[in-house]
């Protein structure tokens, strides 16, 4: 059985020493609140299930180090040396903020808590006809002659940004930007909706967002506009004409969305567009003997496609490119699999057609000492016509893995990154710099005003790797994240940069949250880049 398992698993466990070990150390996109979003949503092991292993600890089987391949205690090596320091790391950080750290007791308390208070609901900024969580009966609605039953309802919400922030970099920048998500939607039923969202406070440019900001150094900057960012209804046909399936045992389940909307393929890393005129149509809920639930979508745009490359900075507006693409996502017992492709092709021979796929996995894994999370991507693009800036060959090697210490509610995660040649996403909106800043908080831009991400880099021959640990404080109301990592050119030049990063978050109540952001980063061949944020998200 051993042998099987170690065949089995040799390759996926050889890529993870690969990524996470040979790598010498790692683009900028949307602002990261929490970064465990590397946790794994699969809910299946690598070596056995969640039951399985539950079962067998209850039992008292599968505890000692016999019970496992040579393979997989090799495995825990990196990620058991890498937990050593995580107490010493949260009780700093307890002294400086003044909070007590958050530790889970198995032993159930002697002591009577009675019973709590449950928190009040959160309203929006406008619920009209039907609240949002509310409680209560639901109005009859209204009828339609196709037999579908409409509850209107109409939410108005959004997210309110305002920075102070600053970096010494090459071009430095200090200033007070401000970002205003403004949001409207009018329910139909549970599946259909209209969904309309600007941006007043910040431009689109055909390379980027001039943001309504107060430079220090200069004058203001004006980015107010009336633009429409999000416009699309979404429904399910299934639900629009229920009378042509009565017992709702046919195949009538078929969802779609019509107009301009945001759109991601494989967590950000092959697509990550905010806005995209767009017709997708989605098929759910397909299951077989072996896959427990399978997802299909096809999707067409005709503009506001904004074309990515891997060696020139910003993702440039092209509304004469038109992309088609097919997504999908499979859940089977052991892993959750995405396999996606997407062909963009543009009528400017300057920018050229390209074609690009990503397959991922996403995985639970109950070991000896812990049960680890991975997501493990690889992507590549295909020029073809002639290879251009926005249109190259590339591969895009990714893996996450983060854990949680035991007693406590913290995650560690390390991710990593190789990009072979130039590898080309299809689309990507201005502010989601290339396809690496899902790496961390140090690779990610905050997403508001000029200032960019700490360590920004393209896919064009770069390796790198990044180390967090995400702490939680005061019953999960304040945490930090302390980060390290860095990047280094595998061609060329062979230049890199490593750097360190510490975010700070305290939620003062149910709808605002402070931000604080502090880095230094030292790039090869240059003085270090030294920079911090202070933040205000009102979410209402």
């Amino acid at each position: 059985m051993r042998q099987k398992l170690e065949q089995r698993y040799r390759l996926q466990l050889v890529f993870l020493v690969l990524i996470g070990c040979t790598v010498d150390q790692g683009s900028a996109q949307e602002h990261v609140v929490v970064v465990d979003s590397q946790s794994a949503t699969g809910s299946t092991s690598l070596f056995e299930s969640d039951a399985e292993h539950a079962a067998a600890v209850s039992a008292g089987r599968g505890g000692g180090d016999e019970d496992l391949p040579p393979v997989a205690r090799l495995f825990e090596t990196v990620p058991d040396m890498l937990t050593r320091p995580a107490p010493g790391i949260a009780d700093f950080f307890s002294g400086v903020i003044g909070a007590e750290h958050d530790e889970v007791h198995s032993a159930l308390s002697d002591e009577s808590i009675g019973i709590q208070p449950v928190p009040e609901r959160p309203p929006l900024l406008v619920e009209l006809n039907e609240a949002f969580l509310g409680t209560g009966p639901l109005a009859e609605g209204i009828e339609l002659p196709t037999g579908a039953i409409w509850r209107p309802a109409l939410w108005v919400f959004g997210d309110l940004r305002s920075g102070v922030q600053y970096a010494d970099s090459t071009s430095p920048v200090a200033e007070w930007a401000n970002r205003l998500d403004l949001f409207g939607q009018l329910n139909l039923t549970g599946t259909e909706r209209v969904l309309v969202g600007m941006r007043p406070f910040d431009e689109e440019t055909t390379s980027g967002r001039t943001f309504n900001t107060q430079d220090f150094r200069a004058s203001s900057i004006d980015g107010w506009n009336a633009d429409m960012q999000t416009l699309f209804f979404e429904g399910d046909f299934g639900e629009l004409f229920p009378d042509l399936d009565p017992e709702d045992i046919g195949g009538n389940d078929i969802g779609f969305s019509v107009g301009r909307m945001p759109l991601s393929a494989q967590q950000g890393l092959l697509i990550a567009e905010d806005r995209i005129d767009a017709f997708t149509v989605t098929r759910n809920s397909v299951v077989t003997e072996d896959n427990l639930n399978l997802r299909m979508s096809g999707i067409y745009a005709w503009d506001q496609l904004h074309r990515n490359s891997a060696r020139v900075a910003g993702n440039q507006l092209d509304n004469s490119s038109q992309l088609v693409a097919f997504l999908t996502e499979s859940d089977f017992r052991e892993a959750t699999v995405n396999l996606d492709v997407a062909y963009v092709h543009s009528q400017d021979e300057a920018i050229g057609d390209v074609i690009a796929f990503g397959v991922s996995a996403i995985q639970r894994h109950n070991l000896l000492h812990n049960t680890y999370n991975t997501s493990l991507h690889f992507l590549a693009s295909y020029p073809t016509t002639a290879p251009t800036d926005y249109a190259d060959q590339g591969e895009l090697l990714f893996s996450r893995i983060s854990w949680t210490p035991h007693h406590t509610e913290d995650l560690i995660y390390l991710n990593s990154f190789w990009a072979i040649d130039q590898f080309t996403s299809p689309t990507r909106g201005p502010l989601a710099g290339g396809a690496l800043g899902q790496t961390g908080v140090l690779f990610s831009a905050p997403g508001l005003g000029r200032i960019g991400a700490p360590i920004g880099i393209r896919t064009d021959n770069r390796a790198g790797t990044s180390l967090g640990y995400q702490m939680f404080f005061d019953h999960t109301k304040q945490q930090v994240i302390f980060e390290i990592g860095g990047q280094k050119e595998t061609k060329g030049d062979s230049d890199g940069a490593i750097g360190s990063a510490v975010r700070y978050q305290s939620a003062m109540n149910q709808h605002v949250v402070v931000i604080w952001d502090a880095f230094v980063v030292k790039p090869e061949h240059r003085n270090a880049v030294p920079g911090a944020r202070f933040e205000i998200l009102v979410r209402f």
